[in-house]
């Protein structure tokens, strides 16, 4: 298994460390909004034709190290492109999203990726159809004025179980807004009556903050976009 990756781990001086063991601590929670302001590009190096993710310590006692037995199937080649956050020496916390929006947790060797320069991402790299897990699905249009963007998803819980589906017990989410972009970030909240401030939002609305990174859309919302256990939350790539 091969492709870019969503990637927790700090990368000689990428951002705020992560506390290390022997578990991952992932970026995404509802909780903290402002976690995503430490992410970083990086890339997998030449250091090996290719990098295996390392198990962690509840799927196998004694991991992450660099035995066989620690070593996953799944791995990503050299040109690779990863997200970062924080993390330590000598694996860092992982999560691969492949092309389908397949997702592998893991550890990587901190060595083996290198970090990318930020580069400028312009509004129209927004526009598209973009992927999350099986269950997410987001497009982005242009909107008003130079860096207006029009956003709509959709959401759910339990429409991959066949039970659930035959006894009409999938929770359904949506999500649309249209937002300024500011820098490599639009935000917004679904109040009454349409789009307000993301600030403006109380804790009972729909809050969503989007990010790019280089091919990346990464999202965050606050559990409040639809019924139960549905949530927009994740890494994105352009279907």
């Amino acid at each position: 298994m091969r492709a870019a990756a969503f990637v927790l781990l700090g990368v000689m001086g990428a951002g705020p460390a992560l506390a290390q063991g022997a578990e991952c601590s992932f970026y995404f929670g509802a909780e903290n909004f402002d976690a995503d302001d430490a992410v970083a590009l990086g890339r997998i190096n030449a250091l090996s034709p290719r990098t295996n993710f390392v198990k962690s310590a509840a799927i196998r006692k004694g991991c992450p190290d660099g035995s066989a037995a620690c070593r996953d199937k799944a791995y990503l080649v050299p040109g690779d492109e990863v997200v970062l956050i924080g993390g330590g020496d000598p694996f860092v916390c992982a999560s691969f999203v492949g092309a389908k929006g397949q997702t592998t947790e893991g550890f990587l060797p901190r060595a083996a990726v290198t970090l990318v320069p930020n580069q400028p991402i312009a509004a129209e790299s927004w526009i598209g159809r973009w992927r999350g897990s099986p269950e997410q699905d987001i497009v982005i249009e242009k909107g008003a004025g130079q860096d207006g963007l029009k956003v709509k998803g959709d959401a759910t819980y339990g429409a991959l179980d066949p039970e659930r589906v035959k006894r009409g017990a999938v929770n359904l989410g949506s999500l649309e807004g249209e937002a300024p972009l500011r820098g490599a970030t639009l935000s917004f909240a679904m109040g009454e009556n349409g789009t307000i401030a993301f600030d403006k939002g109380d804790e009972y609305e729909c809050k969503v903050r989007l990010r790019r990174l280089g091919p990346y859309l990464l999202v965050k919302d606050n559990n409040m976009c639809g019924g139960m256990n549905v949530t927009f939350t994740g890494v994105y790539r352009r279907r």
